[in-house]
């Protein structure tokens, strides 16, 4: 027999056996929505209130989380905002927006590749080419992210900034340009912080001076579920590692055996792998050059660090469950599902976490000076900048070593698990031929 396999050579992060492959023009990471959706989201925002809707097109989550944060920001200014998926709804409807008071567009937009949109905002780029709407009702502003060391620099948010006002909107704020090459965090917490007093002026209210969190899940915590209902890693459908079933993609990965793993340098910081993954079975076509997304799993050590850290029971079975009833985003991860699953299979805690995530902590440390310092470094000030870019971003800080830092500190696990972006997938470029037989290993 022989084997049909993967062979890559990668700079190696702590990784599974989990793959999926994808041409090389198109690394979907995304969630797709089912069509029998309503997509409607005029409508939603007249059912719960909303007056602020922003759309993001993301491709590795941070344009989402950004679109989150400026969702959840409004309620400091009295009005109520809902991050939205352009994939999932009409966005001809925003012709319709002047029905809503006070009402405005946000779009937190990625370029992709060669200046291309995210896959997810890939159908409203098509249809805003072509679209000839009137759009003079629709107020709108844009934050774009990229990356300035492409040529296609921000494109998709410069071209939806221009395209909007070509159909009628009014801008009400200018263009933010994120680069990645530099600090995308404290550019876009630049941009916001002028933001909303333009928002304020624009439609005339005021802060509320409310600076406690809002929640966007609430905790629920089972105590006779059946285990086989509770998620141990899964992506997508329940059990699928035990019983895989093609055709395989984001949501539903191949188990592939590692079955070479060879270090390909000698000495350095930097270790080049040589390996090989078996895709016998799978159906899985590829070319060279075609991406594998590697799904990484996080050190069993700093989950449980964080466990004792925060004197919790990691085996606790819990769900996270949307308060607004009517958002399609009904958990921020597979639920039901464990503390001790989600920290090592769904949740990123060896990045250095964001500003808005020591803003949304700092409630929770009891000594008054760390509360005052982890705003500070979640402000725009430049004192605030330096000390965050110093005390988290050099020191290569993640959340296990500012819980350690920070004793005062010990925040509900329930609202850290809310606040910790999504664990991505790490794309390797496959240097094999699917047409070569490789014998077994």
């Amino acid at each position: 027999m022989v084997h049909q396999v993967f062979v890559l050579s990668l700079f190696l992060d702590v990784a599974m056996g989990c793959v999926f492959s994808l041409p090389e023009d198109r690394l979907v990471t995304v969630d797709r929505a089912p069509t029998t959706r309503d997509t409607s989201f005029i409508d939603k925002m007249k059912k719960t209130g909303k007056n602020i809707v922003v759309f993001y097109g993301s491709q590795t989550g941070t344009a989402e989380e950004f679109s989150n944060r400026l969702a959840k920001d409004a309620h400091r200014y009295g009005m109520k905002g809902m991050a939205a998926d352009p994939e999932e709804y009409d966005l001809s409807e925003l012709s319709r927006m002047g029905e809503i008071d006070n009402s405005l567009a946000i779009f937190c937009l990625a370029t992709y590749g060669e200046g291309d949109p995210t896959d997810n905002a890939q159908d409203f780029y098509d249809w805003l080419q072509e679209a000839d709407a009137d759009f003079s009702g629709l107020k709108y502003t844009v934050f774009a992210l990229g990356n300035k060391t492409y040529e296609h620099y921000n494109a998709m948010g410069k071209y939806v900034d221009k395209r909007l006002e070509e159909l009628g909107a009014q801008r009400i704020f200018d263009l933010g340009m994120g680069d990645d090459d530099g600090n995308l965090e404290e550019d876009f917490v630049s941009w916001r912080e002028q933001f909303w007093p333009a928002v304020c002026e624009h439609f005339g209210v005021e802060a509320t001076g409310e600076e406690s969190s809002i929640r966007q899940y609430e905790l629920k915590v089972h105590t006779d579920l059946n285990m086989n209902k509770v998620y141990t890693g899964e992506l997508g459908r329940l059990k699928s590692f035990e019983n895989q079933k093609p055709p395989f993609d984001s949501k539903n990965p191949f188990l592939a055996p590692v079955t070479v793993n060879r270090k390909l340098n000698k000495g350095g910081e930097r270790h080049l792998m040589h390996l090989e993954l078996d895709i016998t079975g799978s159906k899985i076509r590829y070319e060279s050059g075609d991406h594998v997304a590697v799904y990484p799993i996080n050190d069993t050590a700093m989950v449980n660090k964080i466990g004792e850290l925060l004197a919790v029971d990691l085996d606790t079975v819990i769900s996270l469950n949307n308060l607004d009833e009517e958002s399609n985003k009904k958990h921020p991860f597979p639920c039901p599902t464990t503390y001790r699953t989600a920290l090592t299979h769904y949740l990123d805690i060896t990045n250095s976490p964001r500003t808005n995530v020591l803003y949304e902590l700092a409630q929770y440390a009891s000594d008054p000076k760390d509360q005052e310092n982890m705003r500070k470094m979640a402000s725009s000030s430049a004192e605030g900048k330096a000390q965050y870019q110093s005390w988290v971003l050099d020191s290569c800080r993640n959340i296990v070593a500012i819980l350690e830092d920070l004793p005062s500190l010990r925040p509900p696990i329930d609202h850290l698990c809310e606040l910790l972006p999504r664990l991505q997938a790490r794309y390797y470029s496959i240097s094999s031929s699917s047409k070569v037989r490789y014998p077994p290993t």
